[in-house]
């Protein structure tokens, strides 16, 4: 397999990986906003947490999928 082609099932491989982080999020922060008036302070602060976290992942994952499309357009 050539470095191309490596590269380009890296990049599908960080594409999957972003869906899913992005139905994760988007799942979390629905389900907040559904159950906020029964929840208690605590259980709204971890979850919180949690999709704080999601999203600097998909912001990360982001970022590394540009990165390496600009390093195919360079090979």
């Amino acid at each position: 397999m050539g470095k191309i082609d490596k590269q380009k099932e890296f990049i599908g491989y960080l594409k999957v990986i972003f869906s899913i982080l992005i139905a994760i999020d988007v799942s979390l922060v629905a389900w907040i906003f559904k159950n906020s008036n029964t929840m208690t302070g605590l259980e709204i602060i971890v979850p919180s947490i949690i999709v704080l976290l999601v999203t600097i992942a998909l912001i990360y994952a982001n970022k590394t999928i540009l990165q390496k499309i600009d390093q195919l357009e360079e090979m």
